[in-house]
């Protein structure tokens, strides 16, 4: 995360890129991802983890969203994507807390190694779409696909 802010801050710098939204949520991004691996103890690491990592995220999403309110910003398309991202993040954590400590199961199951390459794969993602702000895996297409058809119904 944060080589994909010093990029946009060396592409907003140098004049590539006038994005500042897209500079804004890797930065938040980065900040966010920083201050939630160096703040908490993975020593003594228990299952509401899970709850803090999910908390981080979506402070992440409200963040992103206040800074774009107070910038009077639109949404890049990166953002939306990190919105995604971020929410299936949340979804992910959340239910493997649920898991563990409401459903009690101790045991290795199909899910846990499905949250850990969720996980991963969603924070890659993150990074890539952060990077080169582009609609790859045609999420937004969709979005306004989605809320046009719905729009005119």
């Amino acid at each position: 995360m944060v080589l994909s802010f010093l990029l946009n801050l060396f592409f907003y710098v140098s004049g590539l890129s006038q994005k500042a939204s897209l500079l804004l949520a890797s930065g938040v991004m980065a900040t966010s991802y920083f201050i939630s691996n160096h703040l908490i103890d993975l020593t003594n690491a228990t299952s509401i983890l899970y709850i803090e990592w999910a908390i981080y995220d979506l402070l992440t999403i409200a963040f992103i969203v206040i800074i774009h309110k107070c910038f009077s910003l639109t949404y890049s398309c990166a953002v939306k994507y990190v919105f995604a991202g971020l929410t299936i993040n949340i979804l992910l954590f959340l239910s493997l807390y649920t898991d563990l400590v409401l459903l009690g199961k101790p045991e290795h199951w199909w899910f846990w190694d499905f949250f850990s390459v969720g996980i991963n794969t969603i924070d890659i993602i993150i990074v890539c779409v952060l990077i080169v702000n582009r609609d790859f895996l045609w999420l937004v297409r969709l979005q306004h696909k989605i809320f046009r058809t719905s729009a005119t119904q």
